[in-house]
């Protein structure tokens, strides 16, 4: 399987990597971007987040709280439009909007507990940093996504490959160094020395954020085609006039909801109510590129078969009974963990490859800067109602239990209760409709296909007969 894998890739490098020309040039620097990024983002993000802010103080309640700060400082992505038409050439800017943004959200708050030492205080502090770097950085952000994509491949059977190797270097990585590091941070118990670790990998991590720069300045920037100029009401009203493009933000927003209800939060669950270690909560993620690089030829011949839409809300139906399960999951039934998270890898390496076209499947190319910045601000919008509500809901007993059925239950599991059934109602929608989210030419193009195997299919049974 890995040699397989290993021909592809090298085939693949001369179709759509390399420096032969300058499209090519700046898939193979985004790829080499999406490499630093998951490395350092093992160290700022996810598990070693949440122990970041447990080590300074902060409760279940409070993580949550800082856990959407983010999300209302995307709001400002509203401004994008407005922000960017101003530059002809947008590299600088958004290059010194990247800086400024991880030197605040790594530095700044990695700093600050030394100064500050009152939690309450501390949890003041922490809302303000992330709030002003994500709110100063969310106008840019589009025009990173909007750069980029100038590169991708055009056709859906080299799109898909493009974005399903990005997703395999970005998990190698990661696991890689989730693993090293978890074993390294459970292997410390003295809480001082490991807050002085965790400290460290976060200091490291914006060494890293610097490489990336230096690299992803060395793609090329084409040239923005002129937009008009647009009154703030205008972003909210222009997503309007492309149906299905407004269709699948619908989508995006609806996703970016559900997968927040538990975002952090359940980290710190498995981590101080369950009393998991870093080293299994982060060996689960690793499963994930074992099962990415087992199945990602599995799930591309589903993605061919059923749509990228079709896939994404089967995906979802079948995820829907390991939510039940982790609800019921106690300290006494903990080996439910690592079987569930196997079903939800298998279910995520599926639901990442397709939804990860979600945004670019009807992206038409006027206005893509206040489109985006539209999409962008809903995502954000709704992950922090997403957040918000998980937040209340855990908070409602907060580190204590309360007796549920016979139980004695936490309330951030009926989080779990909450993403079912949000699932299931996203699925049901995407795949009786799926029509309605998918191009024209997409939609004749696979009912074609399903023409053909149904034709080859009756004549198989003719000649058995």
């Amino acid at each position: 399987m890995l040699r397989t894998l290993a021909m592809g890739l090298r085939r693949d490098f001369s179709d759509i990597f390399g420096f032969h020309d300058e499209d090519a040039k700046g898939r193979t620097v985004y790829i080499f971007c999406v490499i630093l990024n998951a490395f350092y983002n093992v160290f700022i993000t996810g598990v070693f987040y949440t122990g970041f802010l447990s080590m300074n103080g902060m409760s279940i309640t409070d993580a949550g709280v800082i856990t959407f700060i983010p999300y209302l400082g995307n709001l400002f992505s509203v401004f994008s439009s407005k922000i960017l038409r101003h530059f002809r050439r947008r590299k600088p800017i958004m290059i010194a909007a990247k800086i400024y943004f991880y030197a605040m959200y790594i530095l700044a708050a990695t700093v600050m507990p030394r100064f500050v030492l009152d939690p309450q205080q501390r949890l003041y502090w922490f809302a303000a940093i992330v709030f002003l770097a994500y709110a100063l950085y969310a106008p840019f952000d589009p025009g990173f996504v909007i750069w980029f994509y100038r590169f991708f491949p055009q056709d859906d059977a080299r799109r898909s490959r493009y974005l399903l190797y990005q997703q395999i270097a970005a998990s190698i990585i990661s696991s890689v160094i989730l693993i090293f590091s978890s074993v390294i941070t459970d292997a410390v118990t003295n809480a001082q020395n490991q807050r002085a670790l965790i400290d460290g990998l976060r200091y490291f991590a914006f060494a890293l954020v610097l490489l990336e720069i230096a690299i992803q300045v060395q793609a090329k920037e084409y040239p923005v085609p002129p937009e008009e100029p647009l009154r703030l009401a205008q972003v909210f009203a222009l997503p309007l006039r492309y149906k299905k493009f407004m269709y699948c933000t619908l989508v995006m927003f609806a996703w970016n909801y559900i997968s927040n209800l538990n975002n952090g939060l359940w980290n710190y669950h498995l981590l101080n109510h369950m009393q998991f270690s870093y080293t299994l909560i982060n060996a689960m993620s690793v499963l994930y590129t074992v099962i990415l690089l087992s199945l990602s030829g599995f799930w591309q011949r589903v993605l061919a078969r059923y749509s990228w839409i079709r896939t994404f809300g089967l995906a979802q139906l079948i995820w829907v009974p390991t939510e039940f399960l982790f609800f019921a999951m106690s300290p006494e039934t903990a080996w439910l963990y690592v079987p569930l998270c196997f079903v939800q890898n298998v279910l995520t390496a599926g639901i990442n490859l397709s939804y990860a076209n979600v945004l670019y499947m009807n992206l038409p190319r006027d206005n893509e800067t206040a489109l985006i910045a539209f999409n962008t601000l809903g995502r954000n919008f709704l992950a922090f109602l997403g957040l918000l509500t998980g937040t209340y809901v855990s908070s409602i007993t907060g580190d204590a239990t309360a007796s549920f059925m016979g139980m004695q239950v936490y309330s951030v599991q009926f989080t779990c209760l909450l993403r079912a059934a949000t699932l299931f109602a996203l699925g049901m929608i995407l795949v009786l409709r799926w029509r309605s989210f998918t191009p024209d030419a997409d939609v004749a193009a696979l009912e074609e296909a399903d023409a053909v195997r149904k034709r080859l299919k009756d004549a198989q049974n003719r000649r058995h007969v």
